[in-house]
């Protein structure tokens, strides 16, 4: 629940080609935002959904606690990042590795 996952996330994605040509709005309910994303000149698009269905209210996109490719059961927990080297910042580096993966193939 921290920019830092919105930027980790967005960097892992260019890695593999992926860019964000639009972020669309949420649904005022469990969405609260949505990236779409295409690679180089290929058609595929994938979007990108962010959860934040809170108790009052929908929580703003940099607030989200996870993701999820839409269509998909592919999903990305925001935990804690942890300091470097720690087990926390190796989970979150290894769940991200896997959901970006995902939405490349």
């Amino acid at each position: 629940m921290a920019r830092w996952h919105l930027n980790d996330l967005r960097a892992s994605l260019e890695q593999y080609g992926w860019r964000v040509v639009a972020e669309l709005p949420g649904d005022d309910y469990r969405i609260s935002g949505s990236w779409e994303l295409h690679r180089g000149n290929s058609t595929s698009v994938v979007i990108i959904d962010f959860e934040g269905i809170d108790d009052m209210r929908t929580l703003p996109i940099q607030e989200a606690y996870a993701c999820r490719i839409r269509g998909s059961e592919h999903s990305l927990y925001f935990g804690r990042r942890g300091r470097s080297g720690s087990a926390a910042r190796g989970r979150w580096r290894a769940a991200l590795a896997s959901f970006v993966m995902t939405a490349a193939h």
